[in-house]
């Protein structure tokens, strides 16, 4: 009996605090609409305190405006594939498509915000 109640408990605890598809979603759409808006401030707000301490709001700023010229707005992001600690996800822009390599906290922060080349 000891034994089911520790796997259940387990297992209460792996999904209480795993982050869903739609977690995912919120915070893509979030940054989509900061990147669109080019509110760099909104975007360096979603990171976790350990990618605020990686990327300075200044680099953030450069990031959104060099991206917004190159690639413009950002589009829809669709899943492809599931990562240790994060999502890839392939984004449209209106000039290219870029896989977006996201990972998120329990408390709905980035922990990890990637764009790679498709």
């Amino acid at each position: 009996m000891k034994k089911i109640l520790s796997i259940i408990l387990f297992l209460f605890l792996q999904i209480s605090f795993s982050q869903t598809q739609e977690d995912y979603q919120e915070v893509i759409s979030e940054i989509t609409n900061a990147y669109n808006t080019k509110d760099a401030d909104k975007v360096f707000n979603a990171f976790s305190v350990e990618l605020q301490s990686t990327f300075t709001l200044e680099k953030v700023k450069q990031f959104v405006s060099e991206n917004q010229t190159k690639k413009g707005p950002m589009g829809a992001s669709a899943f492809l594939l599931d990562e240790e600690k994060a999502k890839r996800y392939l984004t449209e822009f209106e000039n290219t498509s870029m896989i977006l390599i996201l990972g998120i906290s329990p408390d709905k922060k980035i922990t990890k915000l990637t764009l790679e080349e498709y």
